[in-house]
């Protein structure tokens, strides 16, 4: 645990969450009670999200310091440096002539860096946190809250943009939120996370070995992220994409989540208290 980072960790936060909320905000304006029920909504599969983590093996007890500040790094800090560098390599993709890229590049590059830094943060900043696994988790719950305020921001965007109706709009975006690429931003940060655990928790490694590892899972959220919103121009190029993707990133995310929960499991050293409710 470093206090430095840990204090930097909560200032961040504290910086970026207000401007995170403000562009969520300004949806409300507009349609202000389909937006409460989109964040309603929202809190809900919060929520649920994490009543499902804190029963696994790998919830690091007590959460409520670390728990707290994924959601909050996902939810805010991420979605704020995200959306301040997305403009920049739209403008760059479109000045290349590379158009069919710049939702990959102004989506997929900024957002899995930002949820990332965000993991490397939450790990150094907590004491409970000391196993390679609990990147995984973190990055679990970064990726939600991040996937929780896009979801609830783009419904609200939807209820606005629907000609006829604010609710039909707000529950559309919602459907289809949760059915194309359910826990996309999930699944892809606890990829980047379970490297970065590795990297900075794997005992008797090289320094090139933790480089290599933490990198190279950032990278392959990355390019899942970047093929995933690719712009082809015909739709069953679209659907190919997304049938593709599925099939490499959940296979992965499975296989890595079994990995970290039967080595969490199998600890019964101090860093892991599977009882005391008291302390979640």
């Amino acid at each position: 645990m470093s206090k430095i980072f840990r204090v930097a960790l909560w200032v961040i936060i504290g910086i970026c969450l207000p401007a995170a909320l403000i562009n969520l905000f300004g949806a409300f304006l507009v349609a202000p009670l389909p937006g409460l029920i989109s964040l309603l909504i929202g809190f809900a599969f919060l929520a649920l999200g994490l009543y499902l983590w804190h029963l696994s093996p790998m919830w690091a007890r007590p959460a409520k310091g670390w728990a707290t500040a994924s959601v909050l790094w996902g939810a805010g800090t991420a979605v704020s440096l995200a959306l301040l560098s997305a403009l920049p390599f739209s403008s760059l993709t479109k000045g290349v002539g590379w158009e069919e890229s710049m939702m990959s590049w102004s989506g997929a590059y900024p957002e899995e860096f930002a949820k990332a830094l965000g993991v490397v943060f939450v790990l150094l900043s907590f004491r409970q946190l000391n196993r390679p696994w609990h990147g995984f988790i973190v990055g679990a719950l970064v990726g939600w809250g991040f996937e929780v305020f896009e979801n609830v921001l783009y419904a609200s965007l939807g209820a606005v943009m629907h000609p006829t109706s604010d609710w039909i709009g707000m529950l559309q975006m919602w459907g289809l939120r949760l059915v194309a690429g359910p826990g996309l931003h999930m699944s892809l940060t606890a990829i980047a996370g379970f490297g970065i655990g590795w990297a900075i928790y794997a005992a008797h490694k090289t320094w090139w070995w933790r480089l290599g590892v933490g990198v190279g899972a950032l990278f392959v959220s990355f390019c899942l992220h970047f093929a995933w919103n690719y712009m082809w121009d015909e739709t069953w190029q679209l659907v190919t994409q997304y049938i593709v993707v599925a099939l490499i990133l959940y296979p992965i995310v499975i296989t890595l989540g079994l990995r970290a929960h039967r080595l969490a499991k199998a600890d019964d050293t101090y860093s892991h208290s599977p009882g005391s409710a008291s302390l979640r």
